[in-house]
């Protein structure tokens, strides 16, 4: 794997939650929205090797990189990081 890149793959589900918390910050500070969305979308290429992260607590089959309050949920498929879900932690997850 280390001499393989890693590709990395965002789900619709993904996208969707990323565009959502853009929107819901936005409605306090247009700069705190685009800083907080940039850091979670490029957290991801932080992942050097796939099991660099812990297993999530909650959602054991996915790995969990931490984002200030927001978790980043990702699975592993060969050389790709499959981004399934980004989660408010302060909110009730068991909906997830």
């Amino acid at each position: 794997m280390a001499s393989e890149k890693i590709l990395i793959k965002w789900s619709d589900e993904a996208t969707h939650d990323l565009k959502s918390i853009y929107y819901n910050l936005l409605r306090n500070s247009k700069k705190k929205a685009s800083a907080i969305r940039s850091e979670i979308f490029i957290a991801p290429r932080g992942i050097i090797f796939p099991e660099q992260f812990q297993l999530d607590n909650i959602h054991i089959k996915y790995r969990r990189i931490i984002v200030r309050n927001y978790k980043i949920l990702y699975s592993i498929d060969g050389n790709i990081i499959r981004i399934a879900l980004v989660i408010n932690s302060h909110q009730d997850t068991s909906k997830y």
